[in-house]
């Protein structure tokens, strides 16, 4: 009777702890955020060099061929731009997550081990109350 009693107290101390670990989700959100972040970078250079298109194609009607090549060089590189700061956002954004992840995994060990150490503790002093009486 006592073992079970020490297995519900064990069991129920790891299980409000999972719970409360749960509601700390700040790294992957920040991740989502950035990921959210970047796509919307890489939209606004798709547009933007839609747009450069667009005026190149006007410089274009005024003979310029050469500026509408410089234009469309310049969207390209600003593109290419974009793209190498959203990937250095990204896994800088899953390195936080990482980490943030292993420290609490981390956390939630030393306090399933003080869960555990504190059931143990309570099974101990009901086994030499009973001893007692």
């Amino acid at each position: 009777m006592n073992t079970s009693l020490l297995k519900v107290l064990l069991f129920t101390s790891v299980t409000a702890f999972g719970l409360a670990a749960c509601d700390n989700q700040g790294p992957a959100e920040q991740a989502g955020e950035n990921v959210d972040e970047a796509i919307e970078n890489v939209q606004e250079q798709g547009e933007q060099m839609a747009d450069d298109a667009a005026e190149a194609a006007g410089a274009e009607e005024q003979g310029t061929m050469e500026e509408m090549g410089e234009s469309m060089d310049q969207a390209a590189e600003d593109a290419m731009q974009s793209a190498e700061e959203m990937g250095e956002s990204m896994d800088q954004a899953a390195q936080d997550a990482m980490d943030a992840a292993s420290q609490q995994a981390e956390e939630m060990g030393d306090a399933m081990d003080e869960a555990a150490a504190e059931a143990e503790r309570k099974v101990n002093d009901m086994m030499a109350e009973e001893e007692q009486q």
